[in-house]
């Protein structure tokens, strides 16, 4: 099916992704069963056995994790680089990641969108000026990447001229840039231009607010600017933390992002020691939400389900004519998808779904006939 031709990347890449899962994850995770392999990438094992091999070695009992020193990352998000909500939901996530990235040594650049854009997909903006604005990290965050050689650097993307502006009591913010056009801008002009000749060794998107599990992919712009990024040649992982109606209904129990930025920053470092970051690495990585005194389990190796469990959608109903839905939270179905990644998430897992960026499918039996018919 298409759906697993999108989410199974190349064999080799979700073999060898098995055992650096486990090197990941075994760092101050609770023990579960073994990852499982998705039916499709278990069959063809064999084939994989150099890069199985390199996983396995960075999960040895003397060095589980390797490093992300000296990496060149640049993060993107969906989020923005506002960081200013009390709910951690306009960038918490992104300003937590690179804190967890500099502090183990790696070199950092984000650019992300100047407003939220969740649910914008792969939005591209066509026409008119596009500003990328540097920004100052909110509280408790500014000194973070002071060492590095870039500074940690965080740049906001606006589709208007100079200057982006925040929103006042009278004024509205700028229009915002979409996360695949911070993705595009800063991998073709801004960072070649001004920072990385070469560009960066990996992209890095989120860490979302709010899982990106299932079908929903289709829509995040987390995961937009990670296959925007792949398409470009670009390395990259997506990041996100699941979110609860409890958070939704403004009740607390939000994403904290600090277990899941650490998780992050062992992945990165397992996948580097495997000499798994390569053009065809793009990850989907989900971390569960944990109630305190709750430990994230093992990693799974997964594909992507059909029913997250927190689903948007219209409700209500209206005359012929039309009329106005009210969109909110709608009921999921239940998944039947074997290995999904909505299931691994609400066992607790830490769900890796390989991505590959390729919507080609299987052509329905008489396609091709038929189409030759109608010349």
């Amino acid at each position: 099916m298409a759906r697993h031709r999108f989410t199974l990347a190349a064999t080799a890449l979700g073999v060898g992704l098995t055992a650096v899962a486990v090197a990941a994850g075994t760092a101050g995770q609770a023990t579960a069963s073994e990852p499982s392999l998705a039916p499709a990438a278990a069959a063809s094992a064999s084939s994989a056995a150099a890069v199985e091999s390199a996983a396995v070695s960075a999960a040895s009992a003397s060095s589980r994790s390797g490093s992300v020193k000296g990496l060149r990352i640049l993060i993107v998000n969906d989020d923005s680089i506002q960081g200013q909500s009390a709910s951690g939901s306009d960038g918490k996530g992104l300003y937590a990641l690179r804190h967890a990235l500099c502090a183990a040594g790696a070199d950092v650049i984000a650019v992300g969108p100047w407003t939220v854009q969740s649910g914008m997909g792969g939005r591209i903006t066509l026409t008119g000026p596009m500003t990328v604005q540097q920004v100052q990290p909110p509280a408790g965050y500014g000194t973070d990447c002071a060492g590095a050689p870039t500074g940690g650097r965080v740049f906001g993307v606006c589709a208007a001229a100079a200057p982006c502006v925040t929103a006042t009591a009278s004024t509205p913010a700028s229009p915002s840039g979409s996360p695949s056009d911070a993705a595009i801008i800063a991998l073709t002009k801004f960072i070649p231009d001004n920072y990385w000749p070469d560009g960066p060794d990996l992209v890095v998107s989120g860490i979302n607010f709010g899982q990106n599990d299932a079908v929903t992919v289709y829509h995040s712009g987390t995961d937009s600017a990670l296959v925007t990024a792949h398409r470009l040649g670009s390395p990259g992982i997506a990041f996100s933390e699941e979110l609860t109606t409890t958070c939704l209904a403004g009740q607390g129990s939000c994403p904290e992002y600090t277990k899941a930025a650490a998780f992050a920053t062992r992945l990165i470092g397992a996948v580097r020691k495997a000499h798994l970051i390569t053009p065809k690495l793009a990850l989907n990585v989900n971390y569960p939400h944990l109630e305190p005194g709750q430990r994230a389990r093992r990693p799974e190796l997964n594909v992507l389900g059909q029913c997250t469990a927190i689903n948007f959608g219209p409700s209500g109903s209206v005359p012929a004519e039309g009329g106005t839905y009210s969109m909110g939270l709608v009921p999921s179905c239940k998944e039947t998808t074997r290995n999904a990644d909505t299931t691994a998430l609400a066992h607790k897992h830490i769900s890796i779904v390989p991505f590959d960026g390729d919507w080609t499918g299987k052509a329905p039996a008489g396609l091709r006939g038929l189409i030759r018919n109608l010349g």
